[in-house]
């Protein structure tokens, strides 16, 4: 008899174990968050909105990012660059590649924070060190123009041929653009 009460037991443990799991990986940080990139990719914003927030509070760097660019961009909610800033500054600490390049180019622009070149290199080096083509086409860009740094032309084509070489369609224009203007490397 003692024998049943200690299989049951441990049965019963078993299957309120398995819900205690189940409901924590429902329920956490990645799991809200890929909820609600479901919603957002079909551009239900505002079933995505929470579903980031929870996330974001739990600070899951991917959900932070993602409502720092809906802020950034007003998908969702209104366009509000200090929350953007906030929340993309969040997930940067954190490592997160996109929100850095995000956030660099924040930084360029003076969106809800000071304009800062400085501040700007710094996580555009970051993103680009992670892989990010986007960042080295913005690096690119900010050499090509002379963003807070002496126009160099050498340098931006490094960093378009870097992003060209990862695929990006931007960097191949711009690479394209540049030499068309310098043909013979007069830069």
């Amino acid at each position: 008899m003692k024998k049943s009460y200690i299989i049951g037991a441990i049965i019963l443990l078993v299957v309120i174990g398995g819900s205690v799991v189940a409901y924590e990986h429902e329920y956490s940080p990645k799991a809200k968050y890929q909820e609600g990139l479901h919603y957002y990719k079909n551009k239900n914003y505002k079933k995505a909105l929470p579903l980031f927030k929870e996330s974001a509070k739990q600070n899951y760097a991917p959900a932070e990012g993602k409502l720092g660019y809906m802020y950034l961009n007003g998908r969702g909610v209104p366009q509000d660059y200090s929350k953007a800033a906030y929340w993309l500054k969040k997930a940067a600490e954190q490592g997160n590649v996109t929100a850095e390049n995000n956030l660099g180019m924040m930084y360029v622009e003076g969106l809800g924070v000071p304009r800062d070149h400085n501040k700007a290199l710094y996580w555009l080096k970051k993103a680009a060190g992670q892989g990010s083509a986007s960042a080295e086409n913005n690096l690119g860009l900010i050499y090509e123009n002379g963003l807070g740094v002496p126009q160099d032309y050498s340098k931006a084509i490094y960093w378009f041929k870097k992003a060209a070489e990862r695929g990006s369609t931007k960097a191949k224009a711009n690479l394209e653009h540049l030499e068309s203007e310098y043909p013979f490397g007069g830069y």
